[in-house]
């Protein structure tokens, strides 16, 4: 990606010699970068492999390198203006790098290469040339995984509006349906619209494609714009669709075979029909505006310049050396930094006392499912009841002694709702529990149908409690530089609201039980 021949070769050299001089830069630094990312770009392509919403990553690259090799003679043609500005771009990468790997947040460590790499480019070819590559760098961040904390904000309300539609339209075709949140129950069964925690399965590959498609075959930006959020409804619809044909081979066929070879094989179908609805807005597109339209996808020519490479009075291998010593330096300190992360003994939550004051509780185990979206760590989930209560409260935490790896705490804002529970209020609120310092709370009234929940939750870690995910996100990060430690917990409490109960009876009844086990924290979660 650089061009190094005024400082490692002469104009006498020999034709291979000179081919020779001008790769190993590359090289080298392709080798640095590669070293320096090796355990991102691992578990990015373990993600890639294992989870069909992100298993369209592995065409990103490619067709990012497409791009690139498409525009090669614009490219050449550009004038080279090195800056020395580049390296401030590369700083800024490599410390984006080192707060996403230690602070544990996937989605910085992997979006740090694309600064880094338009911080190279920058350096050593300078604004005119970075603009030719803008689009195929911007491009990489459909490769990245955005943060589950945005991803199921973002998929589950159209995952509801998704199944609230299958729910419509199933009984028009004499299939009784009773809709809760995600869960769409029939008679011979209940459907699952799709995993807990999960979004629109379809909807990120979709809309990648969509880009993709417009590039090649839309020449207007707007055109390619409506047809990428075009993506969006029809994601909706086709899972939509999915969602009936399943409703229906359950009515009307065999449950089993439903859930089964017919839900693997509707998916492929749903997707290839996605496509062709994808074809066919397209086609929509094309009718308005027939006049023949500019180019933007940069493939116009442009004048060649008499010498597009200015002088560098040997900068370039200046500026060279100091990228690799930086390079080097970075890998360095995240393979020691990383590999000595502060995890502190814990002692495990099966040991959490099962009798606390008038509360005795019984054990409710975890399905291997959930376990597995969960991801490697510590969890209760008990059952308190007392003598004196009409009801019990429901205790469940869950305890990561580290988050590096990307196994990072669960809202149940998102888990919740995918077990057809609905959020009918939502509030912080300040407490003071025994043995603890003052915390922010959240309090939740559920619903689902005439049934009701209440529920209170919060995130700990290190002697710190607080309500919101995304300031328990930046004290992970912050934590992780400042102490070298990423381990944190959820605790949450949930009680029926029994019929003829008020709210405030069921509050007391949950903060009655808070007060009782909230001493003993600190004996399981880390201070």
């Amino acid at each position: 990606m650089i061009d190094t021949q005024e400082a490692v070769t002469k104009e006498t050299a020999p034709g291979p010699a000179r081919m020779a001089a001008r790769s190993w830069p590359i090289i080298l630094l392709a080798a640095l970068v590669l070293l320096l990312y090796r355990v991102v770009l691992l578990k990015l392509i373990h993600d890639w492999w294992n989870f069909p919403d992100f298993s369209h990553g592995f065409v990103v690259p490619v067709f990012s390198a497409f791009l690139v090799y498409r525009d090669r003679a614009r490219l050449a043609q550009t004038p080279k203006k090195p800056t020395w500005l580049g390296l401030i771009v590369v700083a800024m990468g490599l410390a984006w790098l080192v707060v996403g790997v230690l602070g544990a947040e996937l989605f910085l460590s992997r979006t740090s290469g694309i600064v880094l790499l338009a911080g190279i480019a920058l350096t050593f070819w300078g604004w005119p040339r970075l603009r030719v590559l803008a689009f195929p760098l911007a491009f990489l961040v459909f490769a990245i995984p955005i943060p589950a904390i945005v991803f199921n904000q973002i998929t589950f309300p159209l995952q509801l509006l998704a199944s609230r539609v299958a729910a419509e339209i199933l009984p028009l075709l004499q299939v009784p349906v009773l809709r809760e949140g995600n869960v769409i129950r029939l008679p011979a069964m209940s459907l699952e619209v799709a995993e807990a925690c999960s979004g629109i399965r379809s909807l990120m590959s979709l809309g990648t494609l969509a880009i993709i498609y417009g590039f090649f075959l839309e020449k207007a930006v707007w055109k390619r714009v409506a047809l990428a959020l075009a993506s969006v409804p029809i994601a909706v619809f086709a899972n939509s669709a999915r969602i009936i044909g399943t409703g229906l081979c359950v009515q009307y066929w065999d449950p089993t075979k439903a859930l089964g070879f017919f839900h693997e094989f509707s998916g492929f179908v749903i997707f290839g029909f996605s496509l062709a609805m994808l074809f066919a807005v397209q086609k929509g597109l094309a009718l308005v505006g027939k006049k023949k339209e500019p180019s933007s996808s940069g493939t116009h020519d442009l004048p060649s310049p008499a010498n597009p490479a200015i002088a560098d009075n040997g900068n370039a291998g200046i500026r060279f050396v100091v990228i690799v010593i930086v390079l080097v330096a970075a890998t360095v300190f995240l393979r020691f930094r990383g590999v000595m992360e502060n995890i502190p003994q814990a002692t495990p939550l099966a040991a959490f006392p099962a009798v606390i004051g008038p509360w005795q509780s019984v054990d409710r185990p975890i399905d291997s499912d959930v376990r597995e979206i969960l991801g490697p760590g510590d969890f209760l989930n008990r059952f308190y009841v007392s003598q004196e209560k009409p009801v019990g409260v429901d205790l469940f935490i869950a305890y990561f002694p580290s988050q590096r790896s990307g196994d990072t705490i669960h809202s149940p804002k998102n888990c919740l709702p995918g077990a057809g529970w609905v959020f009918e209020n939502s509030r912080h609120v300040p407490l003071q529990l025994p043995g603890m310092k003052p915390l922010q709370v959240n309090e939740t009234i559920l619903a689902k149908g005439p049934n009701k929940m209440f529920a209170i939750y919060w995130y700990q870690a290190h002697g710190r409690a607080i309500a919101s995910e995304y300031w328990a996100k930046f004290y992970l990060v912050a934590d992780a530089m400042r102490m070298n430690r990423t381990d944190g917990a959820l605790v949450r409490l949930i009680t029926p609201v029994l019929p003829g109960e008020t709210v405030a009876a069921a509050r007391a009844r949950t903060l009655e039980l808070a007060a009782q086990f909230s001493p003993q924290l600190k004996n399981y979660i880390p201070q």
